[in-house]
Protein backbone atom coordinates (compact mmCIF):
# COMPACT_ATOMS: atom_id res chain seq x y z
CA UNK A 1 0.00 0.00 0.00
CA UNK A 2 2.81 2.40 0.88
CA UNK A 3 4.44 1.74 -2.50
CA UNK A 4 1.12 2.40 -4.23
CA UNK A 5 0.67 5.72 -2.44
CA UNK A 6 4.18 6.84 -3.35
CA UNK A 7 3.67 5.95 -7.02
CA UNK A 8 0.26 7.65 -7.05
CA UNK A 9 1.70 10.79 -5.48
CA UNK A 10 4.58 10.85 -7.97
CA UNK A 11 2.18 10.42 -10.88
CA UNK A 12 0.01 13.24 -9.55
CA UNK A 13 3.06 15.53 -9.20
CA UNK A 14 4.26 14.79 -12.72
CA UNK A 15 0.77 15.31 -14.14
CA UNK A 16 0.39 18.71 -12.49
CA UNK A 17 3.96 19.75 -13.37
CA UNK A 18 3.53 18.83 -17.02
CA UNK A 19 0.23 20.64 -17.46
CA UNK A 20 0.57 23.56 -19.81
CA UNK A 21 0.54 26.90 -18.04
CA UNK A 22 -2.43 29.06 -18.94
CA UNK A 23 -1.77 31.66 -21.62
CA UNK A 24 -1.89 35.31 -20.50
CA UNK A 25 -4.95 37.20 -21.70
CA UNK A 26 -4.43 38.77 -25.15
CA UNK A 27 -3.59 42.44 -25.41
CA UNK A 28 -6.67 44.50 -26.29
CA UNK A 29 -6.99 45.30 -29.97
CA UNK A 30 -8.21 48.57 -31.43
CA UNK A 31 -10.73 49.14 -34.19
CA UNK A 32 -10.59 52.26 -36.35
CA UNK A 33 -13.90 54.13 -35.98
CA UNK A 34 -13.13 57.68 -37.22
CA UNK A 35 -10.39 59.22 -39.33
CA UNK A 36 -9.36 61.83 -41.83
CA UNK A 37 -6.65 60.65 -44.23
CA UNK A 38 -6.75 63.98 -46.14
CA UNK A 39 -7.01 62.24 -49.49
CA UNK A 40 -8.76 65.17 -51.14
CA UNK A 41 -8.05 68.78 -52.09
CA UNK A 42 -9.37 72.09 -50.77
CA UNK A 43 -10.77 73.12 -47.42
CA UNK A 44 -10.82 70.56 -44.60
CA UNK A 45 -13.82 68.19 -44.74
CA UNK A 46 -16.77 70.05 -43.21
CA UNK A 47 -18.36 66.78 -42.06
CA UNK A 48 -15.37 66.23 -39.78
CA UNK A 49 -14.06 69.70 -38.88
CA UNK A 50 -15.19 73.13 -37.90
CA UNK A 51 -13.16 76.14 -36.73
CA UNK A 52 -12.46 78.44 -33.88
CA UNK A 53 -12.28 82.04 -35.07
CA UNK A 54 -10.72 85.18 -33.63
CA UNK A 55 -8.27 85.94 -30.84
CA UNK A 56 -9.04 83.03 -28.51
CA UNK A 57 -6.58 82.49 -25.62
CA UNK A 58 -3.16 82.81 -23.98
CA UNK A 59 -2.41 86.33 -25.29
CA UNK A 60 -1.38 84.80 -28.64
CA UNK A 61 -0.81 87.16 -31.55
CA UNK A 62 -2.58 85.24 -34.31
CA UNK A 63 -6.17 85.70 -35.44
CA UNK A 64 -7.72 82.30 -36.20
CA UNK A 65 -9.40 82.36 -39.59
CA UNK A 66 -12.35 80.19 -40.59
CA UNK A 67 -12.60 78.45 -43.99
CA UNK A 68 -9.64 80.35 -45.42
CA UNK A 69 -7.44 78.31 -47.76
CA UNK A 70 -4.40 80.46 -47.00
CA UNK A 71 -4.50 79.22 -43.41
CA UNK A 72 -5.92 75.69 -43.67
CA UNK A 73 -5.99 73.58 -46.80
CA UNK A 74 -5.70 69.98 -47.87
CA UNK A 75 -3.35 69.04 -50.69
CA UNK A 76 -1.06 66.15 -51.65
CA UNK A 77 -2.54 63.97 -48.92
CA UNK A 78 -1.86 66.40 -46.07
CA UNK A 79 -3.67 68.99 -44.00
CA UNK A 80 -1.53 72.13 -43.98
CA UNK A 81 -2.11 74.74 -41.27
CA UNK A 82 -0.20 77.91 -42.09
CA UNK A 83 0.50 80.96 -39.98
CA UNK A 84 0.96 84.08 -42.10
CA UNK A 85 2.06 87.65 -41.57
CA UNK A 86 0.70 90.41 -43.77
CA UNK A 87 0.67 93.93 -42.35
CA UNK A 88 -1.83 95.05 -45.00
CA UNK A 89 -4.50 92.73 -43.54
CA UNK A 90 -6.99 93.70 -40.85
CA UNK A 91 -5.42 90.94 -38.72
CA UNK A 92 -1.70 91.00 -39.61
CA UNK A 93 -0.91 87.56 -38.16
CA UNK A 94 -3.34 84.79 -39.08
CA UNK A 95 -3.55 81.05 -38.56
CA UNK A 96 -6.13 78.29 -38.09
CA UNK A 97 -7.56 76.14 -35.31
CA UNK A 98 -9.58 73.11 -36.47
CA UNK A 99 -11.92 71.35 -34.04
CA UNK A 100 -14.26 68.36 -34.11
CA UNK A 101 -16.79 69.95 -31.73
CA UNK A 102 -20.26 69.04 -32.93
CA UNK A 103 -18.79 66.64 -35.50
CA UNK A 104 -17.09 63.91 -33.45
CA UNK A 105 -16.55 63.17 -29.77
CA UNK A 106 -13.84 60.93 -28.32
CA UNK A 107 -14.17 58.90 -25.13
CA UNK A 108 -11.48 56.35 -24.28
CA UNK A 109 -9.57 54.49 -26.97
CA UNK A 110 -6.62 55.76 -29.00
CA UNK A 111 -6.05 58.98 -30.97
CA UNK A 112 -3.17 58.90 -33.46
CA UNK A 113 -1.90 61.89 -35.44
CA UNK A 114 1.07 61.83 -37.80
CA UNK A 115 2.55 65.28 -38.29
CA UNK A 116 5.57 67.39 -39.15
CA UNK A 117 6.10 70.44 -36.96
CA UNK A 118 7.00 74.05 -37.90
CA UNK A 119 10.42 75.63 -37.53
CA UNK A 120 11.29 78.83 -35.70
CA UNK A 121 10.92 80.60 -32.38
CA UNK A 122 7.45 81.68 -31.43
CA UNK A 123 5.61 78.79 -33.11
CA UNK A 124 3.33 76.79 -30.82
CA UNK A 125 1.48 73.97 -32.62
CA UNK A 126 -0.68 71.59 -30.64
CA UNK A 127 -2.74 68.41 -30.86
CA UNK A 128 -5.13 68.37 -27.91
CA UNK A 129 -8.60 67.75 -26.52
CA UNK A 130 -11.15 69.59 -24.40
CA UNK A 131 -14.19 68.22 -22.63
CA UNK A 132 -17.32 68.59 -24.74
CA UNK A 133 -18.91 70.33 -21.74
CA UNK A 134 -16.26 73.08 -21.98
CA UNK A 135 -18.83 75.80 -22.65
CA UNK A 136 -21.10 74.61 -19.83
CA UNK A 137 -18.70 74.11 -16.91
CA UNK A 138 -15.75 76.24 -18.07
CA UNK A 139 -12.05 75.54 -18.05
CA UNK A 140 -10.25 73.80 -16.36
CA UNK A 141 -13.26 71.95 -14.96
CA UNK A 142 -13.95 70.48 -18.41
CA UNK A 143 -10.47 68.96 -18.57
CA UNK A 144 -7.78 69.25 -21.22
CA UNK A 145 -5.46 66.60 -22.66
CA UNK A 146 -2.44 67.97 -24.51
CA UNK A 147 -1.30 65.07 -26.68
CA UNK A 148 1.46 67.14 -28.25
CA UNK A 149 2.65 70.70 -27.77
CA UNK A 150 5.83 72.03 -29.35
CA UNK A 151 7.60 75.30 -28.63
CA UNK A 152 9.94 76.87 -31.17
CA UNK A 153 12.52 77.85 -28.57
CA UNK A 154 12.90 74.16 -27.51
CA UNK A 155 12.77 72.49 -30.93
CA UNK A 156 13.95 69.01 -29.94
CA UNK A 157 11.17 68.31 -27.46
CA UNK A 158 7.42 67.83 -27.33
CA UNK A 159 5.26 68.22 -24.26
CA UNK A 160 2.21 66.33 -23.02
CA UNK A 161 0.00 67.46 -20.18
CA UNK A 162 -3.28 67.27 -18.34
CA UNK A 163 -5.22 70.28 -17.13
CA UNK A 164 -8.03 69.85 -14.62
CA UNK A 165 -9.58 71.66 -11.68
CA UNK A 166 -8.54 70.96 -8.11
CA UNK A 167 -10.92 71.16 -5.15
CA UNK A 168 -10.66 74.97 -5.28
CA UNK A 169 -11.38 75.16 -9.00
CA UNK A 170 -7.78 76.06 -9.86
CA UNK A 171 -5.79 74.50 -12.69
CA UNK A 172 -3.94 71.43 -11.36
CA UNK A 173 -1.67 70.96 -14.37
CA UNK A 174 0.65 68.00 -14.84
CA UNK A 175 3.28 68.27 -17.59
CA UNK A 176 5.65 65.74 -19.16
CA UNK A 177 8.44 66.19 -21.68
CA UNK A 178 9.71 63.80 -24.33
CA UNK A 179 13.35 62.81 -24.81
CA UNK A 180 15.26 64.89 -27.35
CA UNK A 181 14.21 64.19 -30.96
CA UNK A 182 16.37 66.13 -33.43
CA UNK A 183 14.17 66.06 -36.56
CA UNK A 184 10.70 67.09 -35.35
CA UNK A 185 10.56 69.90 -37.93
CA UNK A 186 12.15 67.88 -40.75
CA UNK A 187 10.27 64.56 -40.61
CA UNK A 188 6.87 63.17 -39.76
CA UNK A 189 6.38 61.60 -36.34
CA UNK A 190 3.35 59.91 -34.84
CA UNK A 191 1.76 61.40 -31.73
CA UNK A 192 -0.51 59.05 -29.80
CA UNK A 193 -2.95 59.23 -26.91
CA UNK A 194 -4.13 56.00 -25.26
CA UNK A 195 -6.92 56.65 -22.81
CA UNK A 196 -9.06 54.40 -20.63
CA UNK A 197 -10.86 54.57 -17.33
CA UNK A 198 -7.63 54.11 -15.36
CA UNK A 199 -4.80 55.72 -17.34
CA UNK A 200 -3.85 58.30 -19.93
CA UNK A 201 -0.68 57.49 -21.88
CA UNK A 202 1.13 59.63 -24.46
CA UNK A 203 3.63 58.52 -27.09
CA UNK A 204 5.95 59.92 -29.72
CA UNK A 205 6.18 57.14 -32.28
CA UNK A 206 6.51 54.04 -30.05
CA UNK A 207 8.06 55.81 -27.07
CA UNK A 208 5.73 56.22 -24.09
CA UNK A 209 6.84 59.49 -22.53
CA UNK A 210 3.90 60.24 -20.22
CA UNK A 211 1.57 58.21 -18.01
CA UNK A 212 -1.15 59.74 -15.83
CA UNK A 213 -3.12 57.44 -13.54
CA UNK A 214 -6.50 57.94 -11.91
CA UNK A 215 -5.14 56.28 -8.78
CA UNK A 216 -2.48 59.01 -8.44
CA UNK A 217 -4.85 61.96 -8.20
CA UNK A 218 -7.99 62.99 -6.30
CA UNK A 219 -11.22 61.75 -7.87
CA UNK A 220 -12.35 65.32 -8.59
CA UNK A 221 -9.27 65.85 -10.79
CA UNK A 222 -9.78 62.63 -12.76
CA UNK A 223 -13.50 63.25 -13.23
CA UNK A 224 -13.16 65.35 -16.46
CA UNK A 225 -11.40 62.42 -18.11
CA UNK A 226 -14.35 60.09 -17.58
CA UNK A 227 -16.38 62.11 -20.10
CA UNK A 228 -16.20 62.74 -23.88
CA UNK A 229 -13.75 65.21 -25.37
CA UNK A 230 -13.39 66.89 -28.77
CA UNK A 231 -10.14 67.23 -30.70
CA UNK A 232 -8.29 70.42 -31.69
CA UNK A 233 -5.44 70.99 -34.16
CA UNK A 234 -3.95 74.46 -34.14
CA UNK A 235 -0.88 76.57 -34.83
CA UNK A 236 -0.49 79.42 -32.36
CA UNK A 237 2.16 82.16 -32.28
CA UNK A 238 3.72 83.77 -29.22
CA UNK A 239 1.54 84.14 -26.17
CA UNK A 240 2.15 82.85 -22.67
CA UNK A 241 4.10 79.75 -23.78
CA UNK A 242 5.18 80.45 -27.35
CA UNK A 243 7.42 83.33 -26.31
CA UNK A 244 9.25 85.73 -28.60
CA UNK A 245 8.49 85.29 -32.31
CA UNK A 246 11.16 85.17 -34.99
CA UNK A 247 9.28 87.09 -37.68
CA UNK A 248 11.87 86.11 -40.29
CA UNK A 249 10.52 82.55 -40.17
CA UNK A 250 7.07 83.36 -41.59
CA UNK A 251 5.20 81.52 -42.93
CA UNK A 252 5.10 78.83 -40.26
CA UNK A 253 3.67 75.49 -41.40
CA UNK A 254 2.15 72.63 -39.40
CA UNK A 255 1.60 69.59 -41.66
CA UNK A 256 -0.69 66.69 -40.68
CA UNK A 257 -0.62 63.42 -42.61
CA UNK A 258 -3.64 61.81 -40.92
CA UNK A 259 -5.83 61.77 -37.83
CA UNK A 260 -7.22 58.43 -36.58
CA UNK A 261 -9.40 57.41 -33.65
CA UNK A 262 -9.66 53.81 -32.47
CA UNK A 263 -11.88 52.10 -29.91
CA UNK A 264 -10.95 48.96 -27.99
CA UNK A 265 -12.66 45.84 -29.30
Amino acid sequence: MKYFLIVASLFSFLFVSCKRKPEPPPEPTYQLVWSDEFNYTGLPDSTRWTYQEGYIRNQEVQYYQSKRLKNSRVENGNLIITALRDTTEAHPVSSACLVTLGKADFHYGKIEVRAKLPMGKGAWPAIWTLGTNRYEVGWPASGEIDIMEWLGFAPQYVFGSLHKADANGKDAAQISISPAIPDLSDAFHTYVLEWDEKEIRMYVDDFNYAIYRASDMPAIEWQPFTKPHFLLLNLALGGTSGGEIDYSKFPFTFTIDYVRYYKKQ
